[in-house]
């Protein structure tokens, strides 16, 4: 199965992290406003692969000053979220976690028998229903797609990002803002 169907059918089309290291979170970003913190917001940005704008989970990161694109939202497999309201809860939640300083690695799991994937704070934690993101659609491999939407996004890096513990993937966070490609967002 093609990489970029198989993203598709999942809802995603990049992902990007974030570090617990830099609080705080502001729903503005316009340049001139630009917050000394990461901040994370729904946007529409252009996705090379269908054409047009689609919702994407984007943060602001000041040591960059750039934004990182961290998921595009087109799936329509979940029929009571769209793509704009799944990236707008996502989101939300990214900017909770990261207040909360849980967001120092990204992992894989189950939660109610459907894969999903969650914030850790170490990497010795596991997924449960306070720390989802959110869920992929049933039957999807987790781990598959959290390893290949980080090697979309970054390509080949000189830094470990991914780190397996106990037979699971975690996903370092301050590492992947460091190397994570930059995205235009308009204004």
């Amino acid at each position: 199965m093609k990489l970029q169907s198989f993203c598709t059918a999942l809802g995603l089309t990049a992902l990007t992290l974030s570090v617990s290291t830099f609080p705080g979170f502001s729903q503005d970003n316009s340049s001139a406003n630009q917050p000394n913190q990461v901040t994370f917001f729904c946007q529409e940005v252009f996705d090379s692969a269908s054409g047009e704008k689609i919702p994407a989970t984007v943060a602001w990161i000041p040591e960059r000053q750039a934004h990182v694109r961290f998921i595009g939202w087109k799936s329509e497999a979940f029929p009571q979220w769209s793509p704009k309201k799944r990236c707008q809860v996502v989101s939300e939640k990214f900017q909770k976690f990261h207040e909360a300083g849980l967001l120092n690695y990204l992992t894989t799991g189950k939660n109610k028998g459907f894969p999903v994937i969650c914030v850790a704070k170490t990497n010795q934690e596991t997924c449960n229903g306070s720390n989802q993101l959110f869920t992929l659609k049933n039957g999807s491999d987790p781990e598959l797609v959290l390893k290949q939407l980080v090697n979309i996004a970054v390509g080949t890096s000189s830094k470990e990002i991914l780190q397996s513990t106990g037979g699971k993937t975690y996903v370092n966070v301050g590492n992947y803002l460091q190397n994570a490609p930059v995205v235009n967002v308009e204004k």
